[in-house]
């Protein structure tokens, strides 16, 4: 069997054990920033395609799993700045090739969701090539997912 269609069992934080392949899996050469030991993910989409939010789960640690939205969700006009040397890290050739994503943060009361618009993750979808970069852009670490007060 071609290595790239093997089949494997990945265990899950949120839901069980899933089967995928390992085309399927992205890998974070560099891993996530205070996770660098964890390098290979897959993507979780249980709302359907094209819909947030996703769960990004370690393949290496069931119990290591981040919550990912699109940051024009909280920032219409979200634009980074990507470093030629991040560029050239993952090998992007098109920009249709480079998707973003912000990573949330969700504590006890989710109401203080927060996510990290600095740091953005960058999927090279051409070549399942991962890397969390931080922005030159003017972003805030921690910005709230839900607003606050009376209007």
């Amino acid at each position: 069997m071609n290595e790239i269609n093997e089949k494997i069992t990945v265990k899950t934080r949120d839901f069980d054990e899933i089967e995928v392949t390992r085309k399927d899996i992205i890998t974070f050469p560099q891993g996530i920033l205070a996770f660098e030991e964890y390098k290979e993910y897959i993507m979780l989409t249980p709302l359907g395609e094209g819909k947030f939010p996703v769960w990004l789960q370690s393949v290496e640690n069931q119990n290591l799993c981040f919550i990912l939205f699109d940051p024009v969700e909280f920032c219409p006009n979200y634009r980074v700045t990507v470093a030629d040397e991040d560029v050239d890290f993952l090998d992007i050739e098109n920009d249709e090739d480079a998707s973003f994503y912000v990573i949330a943060v969700v504590p006890e009361d989710h109401m203080d969701a927060t996510v990290n618009l600095k740091s953005p993750i960058i999927i090279n979808s051409a070549n399942r090539k991962a890397a969390q970069v931080i922005a030159a852009d003017n972003y805030p670490i921690k910005f709230p997912v839900f607003a606050k007060g009376g209007n």
